[in-house]
């Protein structure tokens, strides 16, 4: 089932209804995303920075998550394999590629 969001225009390659991963700290408006990570297996995450417990993970729709913070439309062009980083929501994301968890030894 569909949901409406409140963007003008959909910047990203993935359908606006793509499922990711953020936190129950976003969700809850206690914290902003300040990390985001689109993984090699084309995954994004969109994360506060302030847990890593399994059970603050939330599945949501990219859609809801470009509602929620619209800067988000300046990484949509985050290639797989990529992370985004900034310190607080006026601060300008910094990119860096990151070497895949699966693929270690």
């Amino acid at each position: 089932m569909s949901h409406p969001h409140n963007f003008e225009s959909w910047p990203f390659a993935d359908a606006v209804n793509t499922a990711s991963y953020t936190t129950r700290q976003v969700l809850d408006g206690l914290n902003p995303i300040v990390e985001v990570y689109h993984d090699h297996d084309g995954d994004w995450q969109f994360l506060c920075g302030t847990t890593t417990d399994a059970a603050n993970l939330k599945l949501v729709c990219m859609g809801c998550m470009l509602d929620r913070d619209p800067s988000l439309a300046k990484l949509a062009d985050l290639p797989r394999g990529w992370s985004a980083i900034r310190n607080d929501p006026q601060s300008d994301w910094a990119r860096d590629a990151y070497e895949d968890s699966d693929d270690e030894a």
